[in-house]
């Protein structure tokens, strides 16, 4: 029952975030209108400002991102050097001082919204936020090996606790970090690279069946062709897929070792999620509920 209700939890305050970012595009357009730097690189500046005060390298961005090639942060970056927003020595990269400046605004500017659009209660809110908060410190007590600490990046970006709905979404940006963290330590055991797992999780999740399509749904992770020709090559070694590249299909053995990864992922991410008994997850439920909702209202609709 805990399981269920942890799983329904968790799916609530990610359709929660997804309600709130209809409200911040308008203003993550307006940076790329006005800068016309990409949302892309300013996210990307936003986690060279959650690195500091160190600087950070291609390397550290692909430690923390396994499943993309260099290629998916360099323009990037170089974009923000371009710009005056880094500086980059050898391949070391870090904010300047109008850089700096520049994504504390961005954050501000964010945050501005969410406190506008806020439809709780100051009491809801209240306790959303104390709810979360302890969800995140316990997720922090209970950390993934040392090498993978995302959530500790995020948690870098926690505002004051007033006002309540930017500090509530920092806290599901933490716990959805801390997701990412579990989910990398349970498939590093495996053996597969990144390539290789998030191909198989598309075939697993039905998502895609040939590596035309496959390279289709990942054009994002900016790899050349080859990677998911090897990714596949790499599967079918292990036995987990068979068939051709234009008839791709997992086998018994590669949904086995998928749905164990998802079991582990799941094991280690909820674990921190007793420290709620059954009726505080049950009052946190009822505040997504009401805050989501209250986000897809009429009143609520966004108006940039």
């Amino acid at each position: 029952m805990s399981d269920t209700l942890d799983r329904s939890l968790w799916r609530q305050a990610t359709a929660t975030g997804a309600a709130l970012s209809a409200y911040l595009s308008p203003t993550l357009r307006h940076y790329e209108s006005e800068t016309g730097l990409s949302g892309w690189t300013w996210f990307m500046l936003l986690r060279v400002y959650s690195f500091a005060p160190d600087p950070v390298t291609i390397d550290d961005f692909r430690h923390y991102g396994p499943y993309s090639g260099a290629a998916r942060f360099r323009p990037h970056l170089t974009e923000g050097v371009e710009e005056g927003y880094l500086q980059e020595d050898g391949g070391v990269y870090r904010l300047t001082e109008d850089g700096q400046s520049a994504v504390v605004q961005f954050v501000a500017d964010l945050r501005a919204v969410m406190v506008a659009v806020d439809p709780l209660s100051p009491e809801a809110g209240e306790r959303l936020a104390d709810l979360l908060d302890r969800l995140v410190q316990a997720s922090r007590e209970m950390p993934p090996p040392d090498s993978i600490k995302t959530i500790e990046l995020s948690y870098k970006l926690m505002p004051d606790r007033i006002p309540l709905l930017p500090f509530s979404e920092q806290a599901i940006s933490c716990l959805a970090a801390y997701r990412d963290d579990t989910h990398v330590v349970a498939w590093q055991p495996s053996g597969l690279s990144g390539p290789a797992l998030e191909s198989l999780t598309l075939l697993w999740r039905g998502q895609t069946d040939s590596l035309n399509t496959l390279r289709k749904r990942l054009v994002r992770r900016a790899h050349p062709r080859q990677v998911y020709r090897d990714a596949l090559a790499e599967l079918r070694g292990r036995g987990f897929i068979d068939g051709s590249d234009e008839a791709l299909r997992v086998t018994e053995k590669g949904r086995t070792i998928r749905q164990q990864v998802e079991d582990e992922t799941d094991r280690m991410f909820f674990a921190p999620w007793s420290c709620l008994d059954p009726d505080e997850k049950c009052v946190l439920s009822d505040l997504l509920t009401r805050l989501r909702e209250g986000l897809q209202s009429e009143d609520h609709e966004p108006t940039f």
